[in-house]
């Protein structure tokens, strides 16, 4: 998580950043559609590190139940298998802006002798010095397919060239990914958050809910004594993934994706592990199935703010939730909370109004979930995954009613090209709250924010983009797949120039 004292200042960037001041350094998945998401970032020795996530659409179709999409938005093949979906990490100097490839993932034997990517993801990033590590290290936490031998493992790098695996967390054999790396307390902690066993009779094949809801840490990953942090969901059945965790206030914060509404919990005791632990939120701020997930966390001038969402970009199929518009929270170090966009309601607390004056999504009915948030030049900025560029391959007759009455009045062309790309907002104290774009740096494929990385060169924002290499369009009355030359993740660097100074 971007806390206060990791923020870079970015040369006069603490006027805010707006559209104009983002420069695209990277289109097209690194010249590769199948790169569809920048799921990992971090500031390393001085250089930018990217780790990618591939095929992600491709993969989607093979999820049960499969999203009732008709024709399927990109190019696709009955065996997923038959696409290279190798992850790569991808290095970025800004003395001479070029990238190059530092890491792609082996191929491994399935069961049956197959061929098959060791890792389709890199899904988080962390630096850490752990007990036996020499200096900081860059730690990255992979997706393992399905049909991979073993569960995901950590790589590890102390010199930016060279990334191997060191032994994983304790997780079970159904694990197949999982994303946090967080610091807190001198130990590293992080927890699954997708699986490919059946649990209750119901398949989990989605990569937002997890087989176990623990949190596992360590002093020394390389020498992988891993304890658990707490009890399983916290005692709590209905937490089926601790998704997201923070530091803040000298604890650490939890939320977790739960169908009955998302939690927050913190620390009460983090002397050793398992740790004493504290509800902070519940119900989904009371709002209940509509805030299934804490989908972000970040610290901004004195306060924990929150970001929620529904798995699966706001719609999740398996639990039959949404689709439904993410709202922004702030959480106080005495556990007291406000709404800063979303939904008024009476809570236990007592009446919640959006502090800010918008509705549930920024008043934006296709913003699924807060993704990313970052701290940069003394400005919060949160990027948004945003729904519309999918409503082509939709049957209309699935859609809610207030899509509707949008297509209508806007046309869904107009829709799609000003709207199908992810939000950007920035709020220089969490209550005023200005948009920088609400269509992808115009790209309506940009369907999310999936990361940023505050540095002393500006402010890096990498994107979800699964709609490559070939995307379905209708020409003509007819659906056909075409290459798309804006499909694939991409990456921005926003900072304000010389002569804007």
């Amino acid at each position: 998580m971007q806390t206060a004292s990791q923020a870079g200042t970015g040369r006069g960037d603490e006027q805010g950043l707006v559209a104009e001041d983002f420069r695209m350094i990277n289109r097209s998945g690194f010249g590769d559609g199948l790169n569809s998401y920048t799921h990992s970032m971090a500031w390393f020795q001085g250089r930018l590190f990217v780790g990618t996530t591939r095929g992600v659409l491709q993969m989607n179709k093979c999820n049960e139940p499969m999203p009732n999409m008709k024709p399927w938005p990109t190019d696709w093949k009955a065996d997923v298998y038959d696409y290279d979906r190798r992850a790569e990490i991808w290095r970025y100097d800004p003395a001479d802006g070029l990238w190059q490839r530092v890491y792609q993932a082996i191929w491994v034997n399935d069961a049956q002798g197959k061929p098959v990517p060791r890792y389709i993801g890199f899904r988080g990033m962390a630096v850490f010095q752990g007990a036996s590590d020499s200096k900081p290290c860059l730690y990255v936490s992979t997706w393992a397919p399905a049909r991979a031998p073993e569960p995901p493992d950590i790589l590890r790098c102390d010199d930016g060239e060279t990334f191997h695996s060191v032994p994983r967390p304790p997780f079970g054999p159904q694990v197949r990914s999982f994303r946090t790396l967080q610091r807190f307390q001198g130990r590293i902690h992080t927890t699954p958050t997708s699986s490919s066993a059946v649990v209750d009779g119901v398949r989990r094949a989605q990569d937002s809910v997890g087989s176990e809801s623990t949190i596992y840490c360590t002093d020394d990953i390389a020498g992988a004594q891993w304890t658990n942090a707490n009890i399983e969901g916290f005692g709590e059945r209905a937490n089926v993934t601790v998704f997201e965790m923070c530091e803040y206030h000298g604890r650490l914060y939890a939320g977790t994706v739960n169908p009955r509404g998302m939690q927050l919990w913190r620390t009460e005791q983090a002397d050793k592990p398992p740790y004493t632990w504290k509800k902070v939120l519940d119900k989904g701020a009371y709002r209940g199935p509509h805030n299934e997930a804490v989908a972000s966390l970040c610290v901004f001038k004195g306060a924990l703010y929150v970001g929620t969402g529904i798995a699966n970009g706001g719609f999740h199929r398996q639990f039959r939730i949404g689709p439904a518009a993410s709202e922004m929270i702030r959480v106080w170090p005495d556990d007291t909370w406000e709404l800063l966009a979303g939904l008024p309601r009476d809570t236990p607390q007592g009446l919640k109004v959006p502090l800010s004056g918008y509705g549930a999504g920024f008043d934006n009915l296709f913003n699924g979930y807060i993704w990313r948030m970052a701290e940069h030049a003394g400005w919060l900025y949160i990027g948004t995954f945003s729904w519309a560029n999918a409503l082509p391959y939709v049957p209309m007759n699935t859609w809610p009613e207030d899509v509707l009455v949008l297509v209508r009045r806007w046309g869904l062309d107009r829709l799609n090209r000003d709207m199908g790309g992810f939000d950007l907002w920035r709020t220089p104290d969490g209550v005023r709250w200005e948009c920088v774009t609400r269509s992808g740096f115009n790209n309506q494929y940009n369907w999310g924010v999936r990361n940023f990385a505050s540095t002393p060169h500006g402010l890096f924002l990498g994107t979800a983009n699964p709609y490559g290499p070939e995307v379905c369009i209708q020409r003509n009355g007819k659906w056909q797949y075409v290459k798309n030359p804006r499909g694939g993740c991409e990456v921005f660097l926003g900072h304000k120039r010389e002569a804007d100074q």
